[in-house]
């Protein structure tokens, strides 16, 4: 009886100092749950709705490459050169547009669950 009181109080000792050190402040942790909730929620839904990308940049690159190549007398070549090009422009657009939605999901989210 005596080694189970003695290791309740031993827990006792190491749980509830740690407990109140976790109460201390709610609102604090509040906004610490909001900002891991909202920063998954805005990752979500940036990489769903993000526009453009590598093929479809490759794509349209290589159309207004072949265009051009077709003027210049090489239309494969213009193809080539535009699809490399329109890979690298359709990237970079697709990661500017994912920045721009996960900031404009993340301040929405952080709005509506400041109070709560």
């Amino acid at each position: 009886m005596k080694t189970r009181f003695s290791i309740g109080l031993a827990l006792g000792v190491i749980i509830l100092p740690g407990l109140v050190l976790f109460t201390a402040n709610p609102a604090k942790a509040q906004r610490r749950n909001a900002h891991y909730y909202c920063h998954g929620r805005a990752r979500n839904y940036a990489r769903r709705n993000a526009r453009g990308g590598t093929f479809k940049g490759a794509g349209r690159g290589a159309a207004v490459g072949a265009i051009i190549g077709a003027i210049s007398g090489n239309a494969g070549r213009g193809a080539a050169i535009g699809a490399g090009l329109g890979a690298v422009g359709g990237t970079v657009r697709k990661q500017e547009s994912r920045d721009k939605l996960y900031r404009r999901e993340y301040r929405r989210c952080m709005r509506r669950n400041r109070n709560r």
